[in-house]
């Protein structure tokens, strides 16, 4: 039974809404079952017509894949401990990455963990992992077919062998080792758990668990711990959700004093009362500074006195100019003097900067990035271990990630790891050219938007994918990513637009696109459809959208508010019932962003746009898929269902409605198989309904082959 209505509600009868799919949110019943069983046969039945383009895309996927794994083996910043290095790694045709530790000292690497030693299937992942500061222990985290509350586990570096039973804390959560190795903090507590707890565990105990002392107690939903590199300070964040405002809380630890057990957390920022974000980073020990957005839409810097660590009297040493993001920053020391440096990132219309500057905040040298063009900096760090150096990872639309080192010493940046002798698309012919335009949305707001075109293309309507984020002050930046790489090898144009509620411009971009504002992004996101169309990029009948996750989300509404501008619509893991999503997945640590419907102001704006609450009987839609992972434990799989068997009950076109449901993954990493394949019925789905025909033209030379 593939469209039963019920006549349940969402709210108390005096504010009750339609919820006739109510009954779909129950994951295990048998009539969820038997739904699914029917919509699975409706989608197998529609496989034929795209097998041709299936294959086509996932053969040049699974060669770009393979490619940017060529290029850059290493995935992520290495991390160091004494004389070990740490870090994931994935060949060529490798389905998930393993974790390795080197000897550098010797030179020789081992393979540490590999999920498919653990579990053959690959529906086991490595969800995190921290060593200990001596690199003798590593605690790791294993997630369970797309499960987010993951085995926690203690591994002998020595032997390779885990060394402890497994704790269960709820959720994934950040680790933070004492100094001595001794034990690590952690945190404990479900995602839908009233209260979230920092708990220490002793390795002298060697329990599940159960015994660990709690350090901090909070009912709010989202923390992190640290400690700093030199062992000597407690770092705690806190807030109400994913992006929203957080508290700050430090403590000192390494003398005989500071009991680890019972830390003296001192709140020394405030940031839940005015939604302001903080994060601080650990230099010397007399020394930190904190990024903070409070009176900064694009961030500003601070230096810290650990001594007196207040807010109040915090110093601001660095504002970037108006338009310059602060996206990261490293604290480092100078080599030959001992002084300190602080290796600042910032973006600019999508242009990744860097500059070194002193303690006080003063300009010593603006350090060349390795190309000029749109690109994304991530992660920069620095390690107590090596505090004249810094690393990132740099990646751009063509060319895959890559972990880079600056030296202090000389101020110069290059590779972290030889290179492989692979070129990528910057070194060979380009397939692809990017271009950065700004089309006006209804207001009046200028909005910036990506074009990926194939090269050589000549001015004219081409089948074109629409995305973008628009909330949690994301960003979709310029990343390698060989679905849309696909897309554009095939003949496609892949446009990214950045809406308002993403991070494109700082804090006031996000609020701007935030909880009441939120239209505005969907409204941002209707303007870039009618602009591709009237500047002559795309038509009516050849644009599809495509979104995951809140992205999704964004898609969802496109679909239900101007179903008229797109000819397909793909949803992935997608936020669609803005009435009941606090109970579903881990919603209710995204009021801040959304707005809480039992607030009958808020509840007026969420029905406004959510998009299971405006479909409408009678509407011809376009072609829509709907995919979902069975076990999303993060957003919940019911707001995908409930969706589907909305539209497919009001439709009045004959294009097709489909629900694709993945099983034994969730809603974040899987194996590289599976995310090919997905992707590959993606991009199949939209080149069958917008006219763009793969299979001719997909087989041209790809980065690194001869030309």
């Amino acid at each position: 039974m593939l469209l039963a209505h019920r006549a349940d509600g969402a709210l108390p009868r005096s504010r009750r809404v339609a919820d006739p799919y109510r009954w779909l949110e129950d994951d295990d019943s048998q009539e969820t079952q038997r739904w699914l069983d029917g919509q699975e046969a409706l989608r197998l039945q529609a496989l034929p017509a795209m097998d041709r383009c299936r294959v086509a895309f996932r053969d040049v996927m699974q060669e770009l894949t393979d490619v940017g794994s060529a290029l850059s083996p290493v995935v992520g910043v290495p991390v160091r401990r004494e004389s070990r290095r740490f870090y994931l790694h994935c060949q060529p045709g490798q389905d998930l990455a393993v974790l390795m530790v080197a000897d550098e000292q010797t030179g020789s690497a081992r393979v540490l963990i590999d999920p498919l030693t653990d579990d053959a299937s690959g529906t086991t992942t490595l969800a995190a992992w921290r060593p200990s500061w001596t690199g003798r222990l590593l605690a790791y985290q294993l997630s369970r077919g797309g499960s987010e509350q993951p085995e926690l586990r203690l591994l002998d570096v020595a032997t390779g062998r885990d060394v402890a039973q497994p704790i269960h804390p709820g959720r994934l959560t950040p680790i933070a080792w004492l100094p001595d190795d001794s034990g690590y903090y952690y945190v404990k507590g479900g995602a839908t758990e009233a209260e979230q707890q920092i708990c220490l565990h002793r390795l002298a105990r060697a329990s599940s668990g159960s015994s660990d002392v709690p350090v901090f107690r909070t009912r709010m939903r989202q923390l992190t711990v640290m400690v700093s590199g030199d062992g000597r300070w407690l770092i705690v964040s806190c807030s109400a959700g994913a992006r929203s405002g957080n508290d700050l809380y430090l403590a000192e630890l390494n003398t005989a004093s500071h009991d680890p057990a019972a830390p003296q957390l001192q709140k020394i920022f405030d940031g839940t009362t005015d939604n302001a974000q903080a994060l601080l980073k650990v230099g010397t020990s007399e020394l930190m500074y904190a990024i903070t957005t409070r009176d900064a839409a694009d961030g500003q810097i601070f230096r810290v006195n650990p001594e007196q660590p207040n807010y109040a009297v915090w110093q601001p040493i660095i504002t970037p100019a108006p338009g310059n993001v602060i996206t990261g920053c490293a604290a480092l020391t100078e080599p030959t003097n001992g002084q300190p440096r602080l290796l600042v990132a910032t973006s600019a219309n999508g242009h990744p900067q860097l500059s070194l500057h002193d303690q006080d905040g003063r300009l010593l040298a603006d350090i060349p990035t390795p190309t000029n063009g749109p690109a994304t900096i991530s992660t920069l760090a620095s390690a107590q271990a090596e505090p004249g150096r810094a690393r990132f990872v740099f990646t751009d639309f063509l060319t895959p990630p890559k972990v880079y080192r600056f030296d202090l010493a000389d101020q110069t940046i290059q590779p972290d790891a030889p290179e492989t002798g692979v070129h990528h698309f910057a070194t060979d012919a380009p397939e692809a050219a990017v271009h950065r335009m700004r089309y006006t949305s209804d207001d009046g707001t200028e909005i910036p938007l990506y074009l990926i075109v194939p090269a050589g293309y000549t001015h004219g309507p081409r089948p074109t994918i629409l995305t973008a984020y628009g909330g949690f002050r994301a960003t979709i930046s310029a990343t390698y990513t060989p679905s849309l790489l696909a897309w554009v090898r095939a003949g496609g144009i892949y446009a990214i637009a950045g809406v308002r509620g993403g991070g494109e411009y700082g804090s006031a971009w996000h609020a701007a696109g935030r909880h009441h504002n939120k239209p505005n992004a969907f409204a941002d996101f209707s303007a870039a459809a009618r602009w591709l169309h009237a500047q002559g990029w795309t038509t009516r009948q050849q644009l599809a959208v495509r979104g995951g996750s809140h992205s999704g989300l964004t898609a969802a509404v496109a679909l239900t508010q101007d179903p008229h501008l797109y000819a397909a619509v793909v949803c992935s893991d997608a936020l669609t019932d803005m009435i009941r999503y606090p109970h579903l997945g881990i919603g209710s640590w995204w009021i801040n962003e959304f707005g809480d419907p039992d607030n009958p102001t808020d509840r007026h704006t969420l029905l406004s746009y959510s998009p299971y609450h405006n479909v409408r009987a009678g509407t011809a839609y376009p072609a829509v898929l709907v995919t979902s992972a069975r076990h999303d434990d993060r957003v919940g799989a019911a707001h995908s269902r409930k969706l589907t068997a909305a539209l497919q009950h009001a439709t009045a076109a004959t294009k097709p409605i489909l629900l694709r449901t993945e099983h034994n993954v969730g809603h974040g990493d899987r194996a590289t198989s599976r995310l090919i394949d997905l992707h590959a019925d993606i991009l199949a789905f939209c080149a069958i309904h917008t006219g763009l025909r793969p299979a001719a033209c997909i087989r041209s030379n790809l980065p690194g082959q001869a030309q």
